[in-house]
């Protein structure tokens, strides 16, 4: 669950353990807009899954050998949209080409947020 609560004159993001990140309203300032949070979403999720199959396979991975970067790309038509999402996917130089490929498409595979927004999902909103 995520909470958008007003406190103390901004709009921060909080779960049952409090603020977690402050919300912003502008790309590329101080906090994460919608955008962000939602390229950020897909991103973490595929690292999650990634990062468990690399402790699996006790392969260790050091300081910015892995990484993960999330664009989305906005429909030029109504209604207001994302209508791609690019993910570029950095792994260590050490690992080969096969085992890269075979543990990205198992992230693909097993990564919620991404096969949500690939599926799409029902937004219930409720007053």
């Amino acid at each position: 669950m995520a909470i958008i609560s007003k406190q103390n004159g901004s709009f921060g993001i909080y779960n049952e353990e409090g603020l977690q990140v402050e919300g912003s309203f502008t790309a590329n300032s101080k906090g994460l807009n919608p955008k962000e949070l939602l390229e950020s979403s897909i991103g973490m999720c595929l690292t999650i899954v990634i990062q468990r199959m690399l402790e699996r396979d006790e392969i260790e991975v050091q300081d910015g050998e892995f990484s993960i970067e999330v664009t989305g790309i906005k429909a030029e038509n109504s209604p207001s949209r994302f209508e791609q999402f690019d993910v570029s996917i950095k792994l260590p130089d050490s690992l080969t080409d096969a085992y890269k490929k075979k543990i990205i498409v198992s992230a693909e595979r097993a990564c919620t947020i991404s096969n949500t927004v690939s599926r799409g999902a029902l937004v219930k909103i409720n007053s």
